[in-house]
């Protein structure tokens, strides 16, 4: 081993099809260059994937990437992150006129499993080949096996887990698939911790492709630190500081009644800064004190009552208005009362002082230690889809988390199907299943019929097989569906709509995970107090395209290595963090903020080199999110972006070409010359970003 500070020093590969181990030592540089997770990620799978691969055939690289952070004591770094080809975004036409096959993909997760990765003795592990037979992957302090997995295939998530930690004992950390993609759905993930799940990208096909049930790890190895008692005090005194905010009960007072100025923030058009500026007004208030509270105390699904009236989360699949197809007599009274009785305790991930997670347990529905359904799983499937039972959300929520599936790209998936029968393109006989032998009729505002969908999904039954893959892909095969298919270059929307949060939308189209509101931008960093997080770099919003598009750039570099140190996006809200005295004190690395930007820069530049290798830059989006034509009513009414301007100023700010290919002269300056060969071979995105085959009504 390497003497190596804050990271073991050693990669792991493991090939299913051969069974050949390889451990692999790279240079200090190389961490320092790209730092952990998808930095980590981007660098080994670009340089040792075969360009145009399937990305569910053998060749496809997956890999298991802890933040270089996780594992250590700093505060908030138990983020994990799942890599590979996606064979879910990247979709839509190439230069040459063929469907991509797939761009680049990654998924964030966070629980115990990122800092199970490093006692395992790695900083990755990156699996190729596909197995003959269901397997599962094994690794102790003394060994690495390729174990038989015929006794959990077939079995949820939960399950395995269970099956697993008895056979290997309670301390085991598993990471694991569902039956959804065991049916390689290609919108499912990969779940860790009973519902911790990375989501998004359909990576989780790729892992039920090389029929790789789960990885199990059981390791002891212990990270040495730079400078330990620097960083167990800079540790010490951010949680205590944390817990001396989170003391303030009568800040979770007031906050309790925050969801019930949704409407008026609806008709006044007020962002989210701006009423967080208003109440910030009240003297001795601190932005930070303020969103740590209502984090630990409510968790993130508290929004809904807020983000429905405002025009923020999606109404009748980003085609309603919440006052009148979803009013808070639902969002809040219904939907968030019932949410307030259920029992729940706090739940947190490795290294988390803020706690924002809830465990529920609902005996009526013989649910039990279950996670309470996120912002993004409760919008999905209550507005989206205009479904008001609550208790129906917390089945749900608990069935998608067992079965592996993403909740967004499934909320998302039900809003498509319910548009499609609104407009008499799907009838009842469509959803024949071997339960409703004559089929079955879903709709807005009936939820009986919605688990049953979702089962058809899971077992690819009956329409459920075209369903399973999400609304790109059925609706190539639905005639005149494509105007309801909420996607980004395949990736479905998240719950944040770009005429409410209006940068979202150059995230949505330009990032290398396209339609991903984690993904970097100056709106996922705006809503948060991040000046508070450090005074290195300043964030701001302009009514000035360019200026915006500079600080859209700026944000995107600094998201991309915050992101590959494993740090939670909550971390962000939370006031100053330590961030370059614990880089120093776990690392030994004097890292200034320009190298920061820098290092995030480059991350974002390979990812994006990915992407224009395949073919798979042009992600196009629906009219109908970018207000064409403008709604006439509603918080939303008269809103129309400039969706074109926009990528356009981020591209010309960050160094990359017209069409999205990263420039020449961006390659040199990042020390990213191995990529300039490939230069050739990349498609960029001659034609518009939006859909033009879509007609949107009014």
């Amino acid at each position: 081993m390497s003497d190596s500070f804050g990271y073991t020093g050693k990669i792991l590969w493991f090939n299913l099809s051969k069974g050949n181990i390889i451990e692999e030592n790279p240079k200090e540089e190389i961490y320092r260059n790209y730092l952990g997770g998808y930095g980590l990620g981007v660098y080994f799978i670009y340089t040792r994937i075969t360009p145009q691969c399937d990305p569910l055939g053998p060749e496809n690289i997956l890999g298991f990437v802890p933040g270089l952070f996780t594992g250590t004591v700093a505060p908030f770094t138990g983020r994990w992150m799942v890599c590979g080809k996606s064979p879910l975004t990247g979709k839509g036409i190439t230069a040459d006129g063929e469907i991509c096959k797939g761009g680049w993909g990654d998924s964030n997760s966070g629980g115990f499993f990122g800092p199970a990765i490093k006692r395992a003795g790695y900083d990755a592990i990156f699996v190729t080949g596909i197995s003959e037979k269901p397997v599962y992957l094994y690794i102790d302090q003394d060994s690495i096996e390729l174990k038989e997995a015929s006794e959990i295939w077939g079995k949820d998530a939960f399950e395995t887990e269970d099956l697993l930690k008895e056979k290997h004992g309670k301390k085991v950390n598993v990471a694991t698939i569902g039956v959804a993609a065991e049916n390689k759905s290609l919108i499912s993930g990969i779940g860790n911790d009973y519902g911790r799940i990375a989501a998004r990208s359909g990576l989780g096909a790729v892992m039920g492709s090389k029929k790789l049930k789960a990885v199990c790890l059981n390791g002891n190895t212990k990270l040495a630190l730079a400078d330990k008692e620097t960083t167990n005090s800079l540790s010490k005194d951010y949680r205590d500081n944390m817990k001396a905010m989170l003391s303030k009960d009568f800040i979770g007072k007031m906050l309790k009644n925050v969801p019930k100025f949704g409407s008026i923030m609806g008709k006044m058009k007020m962002s989210f800064g701006k009423s967080v500026q208003m109440v910030m007004k009240i003297p001795g208030l601190k932005a930070e004190e303020l969103v740590a509270n209502y984090l630990h105390r409510y968790g993130t699904a508290f929004t809904l009552p807020i983000s429905v009236p405002v025009g923020d989360a999606s109404v009748k699949n980003f085609n309603g208005i919440g006052s009148e197809d979803y009013p808070q007599e639902i969002a809040l009274q219904k939907v968030g009362k019932t949410f307030d009785t259920i029992k729940t305790e706090p739940y947190g991930c490795y290294g988390c002082p803020l706690r924002c997670g809830k465990k529920i347990s609902v005996p009526e529905l013989g649910i039990k230690d279950s996670h309470k359904p996120e912002y993004e799983t409760l919008a999905s499937i209550s507005s989206n889809i205009l479904n008001s039972d609550p208790m129906l959300m917390v089945k749900i929520n608990d069935y998608l988390n067992r079965q592996g599936l993403d909740s967004i790209s499934t909320g998302v998936t039900l809003g498509y199907v319910l548009e499609c029968v609104e407009n008499g393109l799907l009838k009842k006989e469509d959803f024949k299943s071997e339960r409703f032998p004559e089929g079955f009729l879903p709709q807005w505002h009936v939820s009986e019929y919605i688990l049953p969908l979702l089962e058809m999904m899971v077992h690819r039954e009956g329409i459920g097989d075209l369903l399973a893959d999400g609304t790109w892909v059925a609706s190539q095969k639905i005639e005149n569906s494509k105007p309801y298919a909420m996607n980004a270059g395949g990736s479905e929307i998240p719950m944040h709509d770009p005429r409410y949060i209006n940068w979202f939308a150059a995230t949505y189209i330009s990032d290398p995970t396209p339609g991903r509101h984690t993904a970097a931008g100056i709106d996922t960093l705006m809503l948060h107090p991040v000046g508070r997080f450090t005074k290195a770099f300043k964030f701001r919003t302009r009514r000035n395209l360019e200026a915006n598009s500079e600080y859209h750039a700026l944000a995107v570099k600094f998201s991309q290595s915050f992101n590959a140190l494993g740090l939670c996006a909550y971390s962000l809200a939370c006031g100053h963090y330590p961030l370059f005295e614990l880089i120093k004190s776990v690392f030994g690395w004097d890292i200034s903020p320009d190298e920061f930007l820098a290092t995030g820069w480059r991350i974002q530049t390979l990812r994006q080199m990915f992407n224009a290798r395949e073919g798979a830059i042009r992600h196009e989006i629906p009219k109908r999110l970018l207000g064409d034509p403008p709604l006439t009513k509603g918080p939303l009414k008269g809103i129309s972006l400039p969706a074109e301007e926009m990528v356009q100023g981020y591209y010309r700010n960050i160094g990359f070409r017209e069409d999205g290919v990263p420039e020449e002269d961006t390659l040199n300056t990042l020390n990213l010359e191995f990529c300039i060969q490939d230069l050739a071979l990349c498609k960029g995105r001659p034609e518009p970003i939006v859909n033009e085959y879509l007609e949107i009504e009014s």
